[in-house]
């Protein structure tokens, strides 16, 4: 099951993210987002089935993104966090059917017994389609690996990139790939490094940068690592073969 947290404060989402360590529910994906506008988009790509939300947010706030998720149709619940007893909140929040509201600091049980009570009303997903949402997750992740190799790139920033937590970035990719995270970045350097030995008299330095190392050694190392030889001797190799 996957699970969106919301609130403005990075501190406050990655205190409930520590708190769902160990929750006794089967979560496979958890997001993160710190506005009204950043939420929805996370929603409209990856529709997750609950929300913990701080009610006042940037732009907006929990209210209005009840109404956005019902207007939408979305099968979500949502589980109201705030840090002020105002109740009046409470009333209209269960028009919208909100599952539950919990006001800070928020303790684990009372987060543990919210979520089984959404996880309760929630349709069970059928399991071919999780499988689709991560194949098509690793797919995006590979085309964005493919078109920003020669940066600096790591697995951290690309799955804050794509709404999901680093180990389940690796997890799914090792599962669809069948190569870590890290080998795949490796080796899509070093093709994109192979490129330009044979199309450009760059030097093995530049080469090296323009393929995402700023140090021309680490380089070395990893070309190596992958084809056997160095860029010095593959480029050598390459003269050979043109006569």
């Amino acid at each position: 099951m996957d699970i969106l947290i919301v609130d403005d404060e990075h501190r406050e989402v990655a205190i409930i993210e520590h708190l769902l360590k160990g929750a006794p529910f089967n979560i496979k994906r958890i997001y993160k987002a710190y506005s009204l506008k950043e939420t929805i988009e996370i929603l409209k790509k990856y529709p997750a089935p609950v929300v913990l939300c701080d009610i006042e947010m940037p732009g907006g706030n929990g209210l209005e993104l009840a109404e956005w998720i019902e207007d939408n149709k979305l099968e979500t619940e949502i589980i109201y966090l705030t840090g002020h007893t105002d109740f009046s909140y409470v009333r209209t929040a269960l028009r919208f059917g909100v599952v539950d509201y919990l006001v800070k600091p928020i303790e684990r049980e009372s987060l543990w017994t919210a979520l089984k009570k959404a996880f309760s009303r929630i349709p069970i997903v059928e399991e071919a389609g999780e499988e689709r949402n991560a194949a098509e997750i690793v797919k995006d992740i590979k085309k964005y690996i493919y078109e920003h190799c020669s940066e600096d790139i790591s697995r951290k920033e690309i799955a804050e990139k794509f709404f999901i937590h680093p180990d389940y970035l690796s997890h799914i990719f090792k599962e669809k790939e069948g190569v870590s995270f890290s080998l795949y970045l490796i080796k899509c350097r070093i093709e994109k490094a192979k490129k330009l030995l044979g199309s450009t008299d760059m030097s093995i330095m530049k080469v090296s940068m323009m393929s995402g190392y700023s140090n021309p050694a680490y380089f070395t190392k990893h070309f190596k690592r992958i084809t056997g030889i160095t860029p010095k001797e593959y480029r050598a190799q390459l003269e050979d073969l043109k006569g």
